[in-house]
């Protein structure tokens, strides 16, 4: 993905993920350097893994989140707005790919990605580095401080403690297990799983 289609896709969504969830557009930002990260590591093409992990939620930003938001973090994955994101969002990212006259060869993988990227388990089952890729940078976010300061964000400070936290702290540390395959990710999940004070 070269540099001037980079500015032409940020200056298109950024707008769009700052009207959905707070905190989204960040999180986007933070999702691509860590994909960038992955990459100077592990095998991955640039022009696939670098524009679904700018895209990946940005169906969040046309879909009404309120189940999700009220669900505990074991049973948000069953809720209609956590499957309705991905599908929505796998449409809208390949309109704007198209408007943007990207290769529709790439776009169709894009939207492969982007269709079931909260399911690491059926990604894995793609066996495609590039998938795996965007799926590890959007769940190594969920750890660290910066981990932390999302979680407030998206969920609210009263969250951050009592049985809400040890649900959501107990998935993250199970997720160490089987939300990473690749060595790179496998390793800086664990220090930042640390960070964090998982294993406190």
């Amino acid at each position: 993905m070269d540099a001037a289609f980079e500015k032409r896709l940020i200056t298109k969504i950024e707008p769009m993920y700052k009207n959905g969830r707070e905190g989204d557009w960040d999180h986007i930002l933070r999702t691509v350097d860590l994909c960038r990260y992955l990459m100077a590591h592990e095998n991955g093409d640039p022009g696939i893994v670098l524009p679904a992990a700018y895209l990946h939620d940005l169906g969040w930003a046309i879909v009404d989140y309120a189940d999700f938001n009220a669900a505990t973090p074991g049973v948000k994955t069953k809720t209609t707005s956590f499957l309705k994101h991905m599908e929505q969002g796998a449409i809208l990212a390949g309109k704007i790919l198209k408007e943007l006259s990207y290769g529709e060869a790439e776009t169709r993988e894009i939207q492969s990605i982007i269709k079931i990227h909260d399911l690491p388990e059926k990604i894995f089952k793609m066996n495609k580095i590039n998938a795996t890729l965007v799926v590890e940078a959007d769940r190594l976010d969920r750890y660290g401080k910066t981990g932390i300061r999302r979680f407030k964000t998206m969920f609210g400070k009263e969250k951050i403690s009592g049985p809400y936290w040890e649900e959501a702290k107990k998935m993250r540390r199970e997720g160490l297990g089987t939300w990473f395959i690749t060595p790179t990710a496998r390793l800086l999940a664990k220090k930042l799983a640390t960070e964090m004070g998982l294993f406190d």
